[in-house]
């Protein structure tokens, strides 16, 4: 599992000091782009390599309402490949209560095309990444 430490700062509220909805699909970007780096594969050696991995579905169940100020830590773990989807479990915690819930899956293109065989520096970070999940 890899986890993510932000502040919910004002650019990320409303008018009302609640925390934006779009914000937390932000934040799930930044924890797997984070969570590969930390893996050993830049998303910018990934692109290199020709390959992207686009969101192709997104579920976010907010359970109770961020504020100005608060510190929250995104734990985010890839459970391993279903078929050609890469699915993403994320929770967003503050104290200790769960206040949102996300999953994401995602697919490996290269040149547009779906990738059913991953590159092998590729595939060797996702494995660990699925190993730390567990």
């Amino acid at each position: 599992m890899y986890t993510l430490t932000k502040r919910v700062l004002p650019q990320h509220t409303d008018y009302a000091g609640v925390m934006w909805h779009g914000a937390y699909v932000q934040w799930l970007e930044e924890a797997r782009v984070e969570a590969l780096q930390a893996a050993g594969l830049g998303y910018a050696a990934m692109t290199a390599m020709g390959v992207d991995m686009p969101v192709v579905s997104l579920h976010l169940d907010y359970l109770h309402p961020l504020r100005h100020g608060d510190e929250v830590c995104v734990e985010s773990r890839c459970p391993g490949q279903q078929g050609v989807r890469w699915p993403w479990i994320s929770r967003f915690v503050c104290g200790n209560a769960v206040v949102a819930e996300a999953s994401v899956n995602l697919v490996m293109v290269r040149e547009g095309r779906v990738l059913r065989r991953v590159p092998a520096q590729l595939q060797e970070v996702m494995d660990q990444l699925v190993r730390q999940a567990l």
